[in-house]
């Protein structure tokens, strides 16, 4: 007969050996249940303070420094970190903002290809860094490291860094899921704050050009007034003055013609040299308003006759200038008029100026430069000459800029839209409807 004696002693053992096993696994299925749980929890608590109380705090315009903070220190309680990290990036640098615990502010900067690098990866470790990012791992001691990129489209805004040195093995199967999802929520209120910084900047720089519209409108209207008057006292004390001598002589002549001939024909030829004065004075007058060599022959013919009436020696290159509408190249003739006669007034003995005008890209644009004595444009504001210039500018929608320096001469160089290119022909302006 077989002998089942030893079945007798081995099939007990093994039973038990199969319960240990069946406890072993419950246990380990309940420790790792448990782990995950906690992972879970922890997952939560941090993404939920990023969900709630952190997009409530900053729709309601809590200061994003500390909302921040809070983040950190969330993530650092909920994995029990050793620390966590926020940086963020702007104009080619990442900073770091906030941490848990404490720790200075930083800045590392990045090359335009890192950026992009940098924006594209997923959350990775230290031997990543090491290639990528290798000034991020700088007094860190080989630390465990996790890093995850926060971007939105490609665009770097920033970086969330975490340590722990306790369970170090288990780092990346712990946070890497919640750090997926936390960028993203994080990538949201950061680009939020980006799109929100960009509009305030737009709206102040809207503000202040409408402000310096508003004034230079001011300014334009307060001189055409000025100017008229200027014109009707130029009429009154100059030309009319010559027509009411005409208009006495000529009926003392009449009234002569037929009492004493002889004097009045000495009165006729002092009413010839009235009349001559009096042409003399409305041209004068005339160009004053608007030359007529610039409204006959362009601005290339005006401002050669205009420069060679400065009292300083000016170089003259405008090649290649044709017509433009009236109140383009009035405003240009003006600016660079009143840039002459600054530097004749202002730059010193010896000084010698050039002006250019040139055509390029859809503009026409000058530039005059001296060699004179200069000012520093920081020391108060630009005299009346200066500003009527900008405002000549800007009122046809062009710009202009003014560049001096003590002892180191001036340059004024501005541009304005020609909307077409070069005419031979005039083009007269436009009617105002």
């Amino acid at each position: 007969m077989p002998d089942f004696a030893h079945l007798r002693f081995g099939l007990p053992a093994l039973a038990a050996m199969l319960g240990a096993m069946v406890v072993i696994t419950v246990v380990a299925g309940l420790v790792s249940g448990e782990r995950r749980r906690r992972q879970a929890a922890a997952s939560l608590t941090a993404i939920d303070f990023v969900r709630s109380s952190f997009a409530t705090r900053l729709a309601r315009g809590d200061p994003m420094d500390e909302l921040m903070v809070q983040v950190v220190e969330a993530l650092a309680d909920a994995f029990k970190l050793d620390a966590a990290e926020l940086w963020t990036h702007n104009d080619g640098a990442l900073r770091r903002v906030a941490s848990d615990p404490r720790r200075p502010e930083a800045e590392l900067i990045l090359t335009p290809a890192e950026e992009g690098i940098i924006a594209n990866a997923h959350v990775s470790g230290a031997a990543w860094a090491k290639v990528w990012l290798p000034s991020l791992l700088q007094n860190r001691a080989d630390a465990p490291l996790r890093i995850a990129p926060v971007s939105v489209s490609g665009l770097l805004l920033g970086l969330i860094v975490v340590e722990r040195r306790g369970s170090a093995d288990t780092l990346a199967a712990d946070v890497d899921a919640t750090l997926e999802e936390l960028v993203r929520e994080v990538a949201v209120a950061l680009n939020k704050q980006r799109l929100d910084m960009a509009l305030h900047v737009s709206l102040e720089q809207l503000r202040r050009q409408a402000d310096e519209l508003q004034a230079s409108r001011a300014r334009i209207v307060a001189a055409a007034d000025a100017e008229r008057r200027r014109i009707e006292r130029d009429l009154h004390d100059g030309a009319q003055q010559y027509l009411v001598a005409i208009a006495v002589k000529a009926r003392l002549i009449q009234q002569l013609a037929k009492t004493d001939p002889a004097r009045g024909a000495a009165l006729t030829q002092d009413l010839v040299r009235d009349v001559e004065s009096a042409l003399d004075e409305l041209r004068t007058l005339a160009q004053g308003i608007y030359p007529p060599l610039l409204s006959s022959a362009g601005l290339a013919e005006a401002l050669g006759a205009a420069s060679s009436r400065t009292p300083l020696p000016v170089r003259l290159d405008t090649d290649g200038v044709g017509r433009y509408q009236s109140e383009l190249e009035a405003a240009v003739y003006y600016c660079c008029l009143e840039a002459l006669q600054n530097a004749s007034k202002h730059a010193g003995d010896r000084t010698s100026a050039t002006l250019r005008l040139w055509e390029e890209a859809g503009s026409l644009r000058f530039a005059v430069d001296d060699d004179g004595a200069g000012f520093d444009p920081a020391s108060g504001t630009l005299g009346a000459g200066l500003t009527n210039m900008r405002d000549r500018i800007g009122a046809v929608g062009g710009t202009l800029r003014i560049e001096s320096a003590p002892g180191a001469g001036t340059h004024i160089q501005g541009s304005v839209p020609t909307g077409a290119t070069t005419h031979q022909e005039h083009l007269p302006a436009e009617p105002v409807p």
